[in-house]
């Protein structure tokens, strides 16, 4: 072994040792700011979890968690996979133009799915509203590494839900596709769709409901945070990122007033610009259940918004054409929709899902 070689050997052992020492006597981290989950913390030893190898096991994840420099070395790993010519990285595609794109899995409950929407309809006299908002693989498929395309398959299930869910259906799919050029549909970062794209399938829904939308030019357009880094971006951890920029489209609050299980509140909160999960921004993130009410409106009609988290920067839209907006997250409201429905007495129901995390959504088993 020459000198060069010997040298090298010395620095990567001392590089390790020192990542050793530090990763056990740097204070445990209990929260990951880039992963946006809770790390694991040192396991209780048992004379019992050695036996049975849980012990160990623990040990192995509270060290691959707590090791010092985790972050930068998952960063590390990433620009390397991406180097190789790797076009898929932990479920995530590195896409052209800095997009990373979530791979979109072969559904498997599409049956039982359109089965528990059907069932709505039979307990409520409700009007029954379904949307089911593609995401940024079916409408930007052409930044997808070559060989990759999910719309076909985004499509199918959509096509398939409409046709037996029993229930009308409003297609936000070829409005987004019309304006892709125009505005960013969907956040480069995080599996969202942008208010821009969510003022567009407000103008769907106003069409398939009749009303006239409020024009963008009467909504105050602000960039609220330009530093965003979502969901996709903590499960990929790519070098050199640019941040995404939330866009919020304010108006005017007089007379609208909004309650969520803690008591009032807004249809937008500031604290969340500060943290992590910026996209908490709207409608306070995935609450429970949070009514509405706008006395600037007088119509008698009431809806009902059953969704996952693309409802909430598209909700506030629609307080400017409803006396009263209850919204639940059947993730962890437990009273039952069509009960719900007939306690608020609801003209109309809209079920707002997005098609790349329905098959999984355990919302989905709440809605009866």
């Amino acid at each position: 072994m020459n000198t060069c070689k010997r040298i090298l050997c010395v620095f990567a052992l001392l590089f390790l040792v020192t990542c050793g020492v530090l990763t056990i006597v740097v204070p445990d981290r209990e929260f990951s700011e880039d992963e946006n989950r809770y790390l694991k913390q040192n396991p209780e030893i048992s004379v019992k979890g050695i036996l049975e190898g849980d012990y160990q096991e623990e040990i192995k994840e509270y060290f691959a968690d707590q090791v010092i420099f985790r972050d930068d070395f998952m960063r590390l790993y990433a620009m390397a996979q991406k180097g190789m010519g790797k076009s898929e990285y932990n479920n995530i595609y590195l896409c052209d133009d800095n997009w990373l794109i979530e791979v979109y899995n072969e559904p498997v409950k599409t049956e039982w799915i359109t089965e528990k929407f059907a069932e709505v309809t039979e307990y409520t006299d409700a009007n029954c509203m379904l949307m089911l908002a593609p995401t940024a693989i079916s409408i930007y498929d052409e930044v997808l590494p070559s060989g990759v395309s999910g719309t076909d398959k985004q499509a199918e299930v959509r096509d398939y839900i409409y046709a037996n869910a029993g229930m009308d259906t409003i297609d936000v799919w070829s409005a987004l596709e019309e304006n892709k050029d125009e505005v960013q549909l969907y956040y480069k970062t995080d599996h969202h769709w942008t208010t821009d794209a969510a003022y567009i399938a407000y103008e769907a829904f106003c069409e398939h409901q009749g009303f006239t939308p409020v024009a963008k030019e009467e909504f105050e357009k602000v960039d609220v945070s330009t530093e965003f880094y979502g969901t996709i971006y903590s499960k990929a951890l790519t070098a050199f990122q640019p941040a995404d920029t939330i866009t919020a489209y304010k108006q005017d609050m007089t007379g609208i007033t909004v309650t969520y299980a803690a008591g009032e509140g807004s249809l937008y909160s500031d604290e969340y610009l500060e943290k992590k999960d910026k996209y908490a921004y709207f409608l306070n993130g995935n609450q429970a259940m949070i009514t509405i009410e706008n006395s600037n409106v007088d119509n008698d009609k009431i809806l009902l918004v059953v969704k996952d988290s693309y409802a909430n920067c598209f909700v506030p839209f629609l307080v400017n054409h409803y006396e009263k907006i209850v919204v639940l997250d059947t993730r962890y409201y437990r009273m039952g929709v069509s009960t719900t429905a007939e306690d608020i007495e609801a003209t109309d129901i809209l079920f707002l899902f997005n098609l790349n995390t329905l098959d999984t959504d355990t919302a989905i088993a709440g809605i009866y």
